[in-house]
């Protein structure tokens, strides 16, 4: 299995050091600045990305040149693991899945937080009925950096709430409004962005900024029959019983501490080696709902 590397940025390293832990040693490495003599030490480096040829290919560029890098691969037919968001344009993500699908290879978007464990377990509680219908969810996404210069904060990091959403509940929405703004006048982008998104049984407020103090990744579900509070820097899921209650009060705590957490890009890059074309389907509709909501696009 040889496997290609392309940008060596911040994600790009993180997916190295997963692969050197998963044993995948065979590995080509691509980026216009060279990497650190560690890396150099040990892998082939290339600049240009159509000199490579390899199996599996993981594309960690600027989002712009996601579309252009990932055809040029599956056209190739080698299997392509894309960072987040796939592309800008929901017209542009069919045409690569087309192309997967054409090719008989895979395309994976690295949707990172829908192989999150606790996401999981939420998922198949609410699937066989156990938490009831939704009705409504507040997310809070809040960090100082790091500033990404080729996308705002409602594409970097709203988009893990509205394809935790998507990926839950698998429902279009009926209205869609984002206000992207600068909290710091000098951001290159718009570093905050407040989403408000309406389904037909609920809605769904995202909180999003670079540019906060305080590392801040609560999410709160109110179902009909829990209020589960979901806390991915403190890492853990609380239950709270909701059946036998005055509002605002809950009772009935249920916690499912995150002692045994596992990290969910480790369970994605596993998950990548092994999609089928099932898989890929299933996972290209929560793709073309994040990307278009992100849009404003029902």
């Amino acid at each position: 299995m040889k496997i290609g590397i392309i940008g060596m940025g911040y994600w790009g390293k993180i997916i190295l050091r997963n692969l050197e832990n998963m044993e995948k040693n065979d590995i080509i490495i691509c980026d216009i600045t060279p990497p650190n003599n560690n890396i150099k030490e040990k892998y082939d480096i290339s600049k240009d990305y159509k000199e490579i040829e390899c199996d599996y290919v993981f594309i960690t560029t600027p989002t712009k040149t996601h579309y252009e890098i990932s055809k040029y691969f599956l056209e190739k037919k080698t299997h392509v693991f894309c960072e987040k968001p796939l592309t800008l344009s929901s017209s542009k993500a069919e045409e690569l899945y087309n192309i997967a699908l054409e090719n008989k290879v895979i395309l994976f978007t690295d949707w990172v937080f829908t192989f999150n464990n606790q996401i999981e377990t939420m998922k198949k509680d609410y699937d066989n009925g156990k938490l009831g219908e939704i009705r409504s969810i507040f997310m809070n996404r809040l960090n100082l950096g790091p500033e990404r210069f080729d996308v705002n904060a409602r594409w970097d990091l709203a988009s893990h709430d509205v394809s935790i959403i998507q990926y839950l509940f698998s429902k279009e929405p009926k209205n869609i409004s984002w206000k992207d703004y600068r909290r710091n006048f000098d951001s290159k982008q718009e570093d905050s962005s407040l989403g408000l998104i309406e389904y037909e049984d609920f809605s769904a407020t995202i909180n999003v900024s670079w540019y906060y103090r305080k590392k801040v990744r609560e999410c709160v579900f109110e179902f009909e029959n829990y209020f589960i509070v979901w806390d991915d820097f403190k890492r853990f899921l609380q239950y709270e019983d909701a059946s036998n209650v005055s509002f605002p009060i809950y009772s009935g705590n249920l916690s499912y501490p995150c002692s045994e957490y596992h990290a969910p890009l480790k369970n994605a890059i596993e998950s990548f080696f092994s999609f089928t074309k099932e898989d890929m389907i299933k996972q290209k509709e929560i793709t073309f709902q994040t990307i278009s909501i992100l849009e404003g696009l029902k």
